[in-house]
């Protein structure tokens, strides 16, 4: 009588599969989500510098998120600026506040 011992810790055939088409299927979602983002953000591109300023953001920092790769999502680094615009806003009117009589 000959006898089988399946491995349990071994991954089958069905589970690799279904971990790289999950890798797959996720990469091109994200691709998908950066082109998207990338259609939106290219329509800013028609407001002018007061208007941007008024979304925290600057026309470099318009042309920095659009000069990314298309497989890269722009609006990631659209927040990035935004937040260092806020920062610095920030700290600006902390700076103005320290030298006033309390």
């Amino acid at each position: 009588m000959n006898s089988v011992t399946v491995n349990s810790k071994s991954p089958s055939h069905v589970s690799i599969f279904r971990t790289a088409l999950q890798a797959v299927v996720t990469k091109v979602a994200t691709i998908s989500m950066a082109i998207k983002n990338r259609r939106e953000i290219n329509q800013l591109a028609n407001f002018d510098a007061a208007m941007l300023r008024d979304l925290g953001i600057t026309p470099t920092d318009l042309d920095g998120a659009l000069a990314q790769p298309f497989w890269h999502d722009p609006s990631a680094h659209l927040v990035e600026a935004q937040m260092d615009w806020r920062r610095a806003n920030k700290a600006a009117k902390h700076d103005n506040f320290v030298g006033l009589p309390g």
